[in-house]
């Protein structure tokens, strides 16, 4: 048994030894077959050194330190499996293996993209090997493990972190590509492609992420503006106005320093929240255990990041810039209008989740910025931005003037919307409901006047999906309903609409936890339906957790927690969540417009 610990120590140590050749070779190498070839062998190291991990998950074998803390016997296969990626150790060697493998099947011709993505991998391998090893020898090994942590026991966090690391790993593939352009500017490189196939994964990663949150947590909502879940909202908006910047440099070769700041502030900022997150500056539910020494290496490789790219920019200043004349009725203008707001919500998440970490460094005292600071700063931001979407998707390049005729009817329809909805709901959902539509009614106004154009059905698509997800997100954060309620079994209880009545409690049993559920039956105007909420305690684990009871629905989610017994009465908590589907509905659309842009862009451009 103890093979398995030597032999992934020495998988691990010679990919970084293949990885640093790699880096060396690219500054001298003149056939970049020999740099894919290097990092094809990394990529087989790297996987060979995580089934290894994985087949000691399974296995049982203790004596690695990893596998006792993350995995028991009690543990279920998935999970054993899915512990990789639940540590610190294993979600750094997990890391490293999915940036080897987009290195591996992005074409990259550039010497220095190579030389890029080979500085990043060695850096982790670095990490995996000497900083966080997750093959570290453990004596005397425990009779059993410690076991994954409950809350990661979900099949959310099977698909979270596969799609998170897919998306921030992958940042560095654009921005290496980006960087092999700017020095090689002969090329056709296609940058903008794998861009938009990180910011599809991302995209994927941060609502997966909501939905494990909505699930999982017990506490009715999916966004809590958490510094951890922020590390990731971050690079998401600089890379989606990347996406939209670049689209200028492609058309009139212009804003070339302007995509360089924003893909390189993706790719740093991407860096800066794995940091965040690793080394145990935020402490949250999504949080690792603090490494002072993983900290410090990630500092100096953001620094050593931020000076190079500075250099490369002014260096290069004359080559990227190039004036040009911009139309008011254009889609251009709407372009920049839109990106500048992206950055600006960018400059607000940064500011609101960075801070208090520097007030903290300096004076010693804690401060946290909440929702309420940072609702006031989306807010505005995102009606000024779905209503800039809505204009600017439709107009041409350059002057527009003679199309704005096609938008009297899309208007018309949207003030209808927004007229209806204000005497039904409000001002807010009103207002909010007349810029969604006026999005969605011009694109399907367009579809309906010029057809489906495979050249703008990706862009559009995902453009409908926001719009859609946007409604769940208004109508989930202004028209939810809670309560709290003490129930004896056979009480009901009225909650608006909802009739509601404890059943009773029971013990229930699973592989590796022991608890009490608590079943009520729920009535309303049009339905009957059961339902269960229950409190675990896992073996090994002092804390326990909460199963949330959730009936989910098209048009609006009945949420119920069951939150402790006291005096034989039954304490609850329970949501009315109206739209909730539409932000899992909406972001998968986008989701599958990227993947589809991608595939388009390989396969048939």
């Amino acid at each position: 048994m103890f093979f398995t610990l030597k032999l992934g120590q020495f998988l691990l140590f010679s990919a970084l030894l293949t990885s640093l050749f790699g880096l060396l070779t690219s500054f001298r190498a003149k056939d970049t077959k020999i740099l894919s070839g290097l990092n094809k062998l990394s990529l087989l190291l790297i996987f060979m050194a995580c089934f290894d991990l994985v087949v000691s998950l399974v296995n049982g074998h203790y004596f690695i330190k990893f596998v006792s803390s993350h995995s028991n016997s009690h543990l279920p296969l998935i999970y054993k499996i899915t512990a990789l990626w639940g540590g610190q150790e294993g979600s750094i060697l997990f890391w490293s293996l999915l940036l080897s493998f987009q290195l591996s099947i992005c074409d990259i011709k550039s010497n220095i993209s190579y030389a890029v993505g080979f500085f990043t991998l060695s850096f982790f391998l670095f990490l995996a090997n000497f900083i966080s090893p997750a093959f570290s020898f453990l004596y005397p090994p425990p009779e059993d493990g410690r076991e994954l942590n409950p809350l990661l026991q979900h099949f959310g966090m099977v698909l979270h972190p596969v799609f998170l690391y897919m998306g921030l790993t992958g940042t560095v593939i654009p921005f290496s590509l980006y960087i092999g352009k700017i020095f090689d500017t002969g090329q056709n490189i296609n940058y903008r492609k794998w861009a938009v196939f990180n910011w599809a994964w991302l995209t994927a990663g941060i609502i997966v992420g909501g939905w494990w949150a909505y699930s999982e947590l017990g506490w009715g909502g999916y966004w809590a503006w958490d510094p951890v879940e922020n590390a990731s909202f971050i690079p998401w908006l600089t890379l989606t106005a990347f996406l939209h910047i670049s689209m200028m440099e492609d058309k009139f070769r212009v804003l070339r320093g302007f995509s360089l700041i924003l893909i390189s502030i993706t790719f740093i900022m991407a860096m800066t929240g794995t940091f965040l997150v690793r080394s145990g500056v935020f402490i949250s539910v999504h949080s690792f255990l603090q490494n002072p020494e993983l900290g410090i290496s990630f500092l100096i490789f953001i620094s050593v990041l931020v000076v190079i790219t500075s250099y490369i920019f002014f260096a290069n200043s004359d080559k990227l810039r190039k004036r040009f004349s911009l139309k008011f009725f254009s889609r251009e203008f709407f372009i920049i209008l839109g990106s500048l707001i992206l950055i600006s919500m960018w400059v607000g998440v940064f500011t609101g989740t960075i801070f208090p970490v520097i007030y903290e460094s300096i004076t010693g005292d804690k401060i946290s910025f909440g929702k309420p600071f940072f609702n006031k700063i989306f807010a505005p931001l995102s009606l000024l931005l779905i209503i800039v979407m809505g204009f600017g998707q439709y107009l041409s390049w350059g002057d527009s003037r003679y199309k704005l005729k096609f938008f009297i009817p899309p208007l018309s329809l949207s003030f209808l919307v927004g007229a209806i909805a204000y005497f039904k709901f409000g001002f807010g959902i009103a207002i909010g409901l007349l810029s969604i539509s006026l999005g969605v009614f011009v694109i399907f106004f367009e579809w309906i006047r010029d057809g489906v154009r495979m050249g703008r059905f990706f862009p559009l698509l995902a453009h409908l999906g926001f719009f859609v997800m946007s409604s769940g997100i208004l109508f989930s954060q202004l028209l939810y309903k809670e309560g709290e309620f003490a129930l004896l079994p056979e009480d009901e209880i009225t909650f608006y609409e909802y009739k509601i009545k404890l059943l009773g409690l029971e013990s229930v049993r699973g592989p590796n936890w022991e608890g009490i559920r608590a079943n009520f039956e729920v009535s309303d105007d049009s339905r009957e339906f059961k339902i269960s909420s229950e409190k675990r305690m896992y073996l090994t684990w002092d804390e326990p957790t909460t199963e949330a009871g959730i009936k989910w629905g098209i048009l609006k989610d009945f949420y119920i927690v069951f939150v402790k017994v006291e005096n034989n009465k039954v304490f609850v908590k329970i949501w009315d969540n109206p739209l909730i589907s539409f932000i899992w509905v909406g972001a998968f659309m986008m989701f599958v417009a990227g993947i589809g842009k991608f595939l388009k862009k390989t396969f048939f451009d």
